[in-house]
């Protein structure tokens, strides 16, 4: 049997679901020898009511190029 390792990365508009959403996930699928199998992205609509919190909104506005972009689904990329 083969071997499969999944790295799943998550990024957020704040510390706890539902006051805040979940903007964004990623995974890469690996194998053993560190072979890239396949990866997965999803940007994700905000929660409706949801609000922004100010320190991690502060830490997406000095990173520009670090994640997401909220309001609505940019992009999804299956496993391939």
């Amino acid at each position: 049997m083969i071997e499969i390792y999944v790295s799943t990365d998550v990024e957020t508009d704040g510390p706890i679901p539902g006051p805040y959403s979940l903007l964004s996930f990623a995974s890469a699928a690996y194998r053993a020898n560190k072979m890239l199998v396949s990866t997965f992205t999803a940007n994700l609509e905000t929660l409706p009511g949801a609000v922004s919190h100010p320190q991690t909104m502060e830490w997406w506005r000095e990173r520009p190029d670090a994640g997401p972009r909220q309001g609505r689904i940019l992009s999804r990329r299956k496993w391939r």
